[in-house]
């Protein structure tokens, strides 16, 4: 990562409504956000939250209803998309299908007038970069899906972009295949050392990948941070329920075990099994996830048996003697554990 005082990509106040103003649909809602040069940013949030609209409106194939996205300084506004200094990679690949593999990447040095036999170098070296040595002769249709989004990923960098816009990139491949390509891209940017804006609904892929995050929810940011902090130190029930997966308790539940009537995270597997003392509750259902069991436990107030009961979610690892479906339990957890999130 560089350290530029100035942002690659900043929005200042920046709204984008659909619809008649006097019933807006606000897809972005006075966002404010700056992404450093040369960092790895992700953009998370569930579907509709604004974040694939944050994606178009620094590409300019959005405009904003209100405020400024500045890219490197300069106000977007008059800066057509063909001009910025950013490029996209698309989830479909939108690769073009009667060309070969080195056309598509070389697609856009062919659009600047750039020399036949310069741009089809330049587009092997980027083929070689995204480990596709030889594969230009081929077409789109002979290549694996993992194979499609690499081509797509090198005609995104052939045009050298200051910003590379990856909107669901990897929504499209099986799981062994997006997980390779999660080191794939992380390993990539840090070589290139430009600025990767990375939109997904994704948990895993936003905190393995991303240096900050950035959670969406309702056309508005609701945490920005490292991808630690926003795991461990949720600072919304939002937050806490959406990325990853955590039990968030009601004041008076937090009140109940001893911590002040705030909302509170509490992660299943920060939890503990215990013979003897701390919450007591009845296993009613476990599931096996491969690298641990997930445990529902119907959970009392301390001291009150039965009293107040609530599912609490408890994760044991792999290796761990797993209750029985029925069993009575104890949970016990460490203070620092217990994430409080403020009485709202």
């Amino acid at each position: 990562m560089t350290s530029s005082a100035i942002p690659a990509v900043e929005f200042r106040a920046v709204s984008r409504h659909f619809g008649p103003p006097s019933q807006p649909i606000r897809a972005v809602d006075q966002v404010d956000l700056a992404i450093a040069e040369g960092s790895f940013f992700a953009m998370l949030g569930p579907s509709g939250s604004g974040k694939t609209t944050c994606l178009r409106l620094i590409s300019g194939f959005e405009a904003p209803t209100a405020g400024e996205v500045r890219i490197f300084g300069e106000n977007s506004g008059a800066i057509p998309p063909n001009r910025r200094s950013v490029n996209t990679v698309f989830q479909d690949y939108a690769l073009f299908p009667h060309m070969s593999v080195r056309d598509n990447v070389a697609y856009g040095l062919m659009v600047r007038g750039v020399d036949r036999r310069a741009r089809h170098a330049r587009a092997d070296e980027m083929l070689a970069l995204v480990k596709l040595d030889g594969f230009g002769e081929r077409k789109p249709a002979a290549l694996s899906g993992g194979q499609r989004q690499r081509v797509a990923l090198a005609r995104a960098l052939v045009n050298e972009p200051r910003v590379l816009l990856l909107d669901e990139p990897l929504g499209a491949l099986d799981l062994k295949l997006r997980e390779a390509m999660q080191d794939e891209l992380k390993n990539l940017q840090q070589r290139l050392g430009i600025t990767f804006v990375f939109v997904t609904h994704d948990q895993g892929e936003a905190l393995s990948m991303a240096d900050r995050v950035a959670v969406f929810n309702q056309g508005r940011i609701v945490q920005v941070g490292p991808p630690a902090e926003i795991y461990e130190r949720p600072a919304t029930r939002f937050v806490a329920d959406f990325v990853g997966s955590s039990n968030v308790l009601p004041p008076e539940r937090t009140r109940a075990l001893g911590g002040p009537a705030e909302w509170a995270s509490l992660r299943p597997e920060a939890i503990r099994l215990t013979e003897t003392g701390g919450l007591r509750g009845r296993v009613t259902g476990a599931r096996y996830l491969g690298a641990g069991t997930r445990l529902t436990v119907a959970a009392g107030a301390p001291g009150r048996p039965g009293a107040d009961e609530a599912d609490i979610a408890v994760l044991v690892p792999a290796g761990r003697a797993v209750p029985d479906v029925g069993a009575e339990v104890g949970l016990g957890w460490d203070a620092a554990a217990l994430h409080l999130m403020g009485s709202e």
